[in-house]
């Protein structure tokens, strides 16, 4: 992540690379994203992260490892981690 001095904050709406959206995630950042317009929500709290759909959980757990996941929580059968890659997400907002 070399480049992460040049991250500045998203506009609403964009897509981010997998890269900068690790990088806000190092940072203990908040997203909120959407994806095939349902809004998700990466949360952090002193327990760890989770995803949300809503108020329902999607992860399967809270984890303070994000990396994993991302890999292990599926959107619509789809890893988290894959429609990042894929550019399939549009962050709304970083918190």
């Amino acid at each position: 992540m070399d480049d992460q001095l040049n991250y500045n904050d998203v506009p609403a709406g964009e897509n981010i690379s997998y890269e900068h959206l690790l990088f806000y995630l190092e940072q203990g950042r908040e997203i909120e994203f959407v994806y095939k317009e349902n809004e998700y929500f990466i949360s952090n709290s002193s327990e760890g992260r989770a995803i949300w759909d809503g108020k329902a959980r999607i992860s399967s757990g809270i984890s303070n490892n994000y990396i994993t996941l991302i890999e292990s929580t599926n959107i619509e059968g789809i890893p988290l981690i894959d429609l990042i890659k894929q550019n399939q997400i549009n962050i709304t907002t970083v918190f």
